[in-house]
């Protein structure tokens, strides 16, 4: 997948593809024309488009050859003739062809200087596959594999079945795992008492492969509000970063849990008390979870995990905390605790995309933020 939020790629991208020898893989494909109405285009087009919604979702960029080793070769476009009639042929075939409908599917144009287009269809990882296609008095199950399509095994196809039914709710139990763990639940350390902000990030592809990250001390993710000594922890199933722990408490100011199952989990306080009052400052949570989401996507690539990716956001510890305004104004007092921000699905999980978190922050301190 093209590491760009889709309408943000341009043709510097593409030929960035060919400029550094780009391979095709688990979530990318190059395709030199569009798909054509034969019956091989059509089949082969969809068995792509499932492929990549069975597994980690991708990119089909068409208009780039590619070489004998599956790497871009030359950027040469496609027509524009016809362009549209072609675009709304294929998604007939998607909703005619495909079961149940792949929900996230869509088409980017990038123009080129000769007057073509180079087109970048991306398919999202789907919480509701496996997808099957059903032409030509068939119906098929597929999986992406490196470079290629194949068949799903009638094993392959149950277990997908059966963890399309409890993705939703195993995804949230991660999420419910990290609170937990901010109150000590198999941890070395507990957070403090304080107002706090838990964030868990984890591709969409997390339950569906088994992997196991070298995660060791040397490329771990650090946890937001991280200053100081630097404290880390090898565990069987994750490497923890915390900050110092207080003395006689075993409590911390900031943690991490870097999952070897490749997700992230972050704590992190965003206030204290002081003589009698629980105070919040909005750049602790506003400005922390940007940074901490930018730099988990950043250690996860590394590892060679793309999106679609899911956020989920709790603050605890504030029911009566108010939030400091400036100019010594404060809010009114929150009273939901602790209080689910919710669930975001994104391909960048950038500052756009952390919106509905960040309007959630100052809903609770009584603040309509679209105001």
């Amino acid at each position: 997948m093209i590491d760009r939020a889709l309408e943000a790629i341009t043709l510097s991208d593409i030929e960035d593809l060919v400029r550094f020898k780009r391979s095709e893989g688990r979530t990318l494909d190059f395709k030199a024309i569009l798909p054509d109405a034969s019956h091989k285009g059509v089949r082969d087009f969809l068995a792509d488009v499932t492929a990549f919604a069975n597994s980690d979702g991708g990119d089909l960029v068409i208009g780039v050859t590619e070489d004998d080793n599956g790497d871009a070769a030359e950027v040469i476009g496609i027509s524009r003739d016809n362009l549209d009639e072609n675009l709304r042929r294929i998604e007939d075939q998607l909703r005619s062809c495909v079961d149940p409908r792949v929900p996230d599917f869509r088409v980017h144009r990038v123009d080129l200087p000769d007057d073509k287009v180079v087109l970048v269809l991306r398919v999202g990882a789907s919480l509701i596959a496996p997808h099957r296609v059903t032409f030509d008095r068939s119906s098929r199950f597929y999986r992406r594999t490196n470079r290629a399509n194949s068949d799903m095994s009638t094993a392959e196809i149950r277990q997908a079945f059966a963890a399309s039914e409890d993705t939703p709710r195993k995804i949230r139990d991660l999420h419910k795992q990290a609170l937990a763990a901010a109150e000590g639940a198999d941890m070395p350390v507990r957070l403090r008492g304080e107002p706090a902000a838990i964030l868990t990030i984890a591709p969409l592809s997390v339950l569906r492969e088994a992997r196991s990250l070298p995660v060791g001390r040397d490329d771990v993710v650090f946890p937001p509000r991280m200053t100081g000594a630097i404290n880390t922890v090898i565990g069987l199933d994750s490497v923890i970063v915390h900050s110092p722990v207080d003395d006689g408490s075993g409590a911390v100011r900031t943690f991490s849990i870097n999952h070897r199952r490749g997700y992230i989990d972050h704590a992190w306080t965003i206030g204290h008390e002081k003589d009698g009052t629980t105070y919040v400052w909005q750049d602790n949570f506003v400005v922390k979870i940007e940074e901490a989401a930018r730099s988990t996507l950043t250690r996860l690539r590394a590892h060679g995990i793309e999106g679609p990716w899911i956020a989920m956001a709790t603050l605890t510890g504030i029911r009566g905390a108010r939030l400091f305004l400036g100019d010594h104004e404060l809010s009114e007092p929150a009273w939901q605790d602790p209080a689910f921000l919710g669930e975001i699905i994104d391909d960048r999980l950038d500052k756009e995309a952390l919106k509905p978190f960040i309007d959630g922050f100052w809903r609770l301190f009584g603040i309509d933020a679209a105001q």
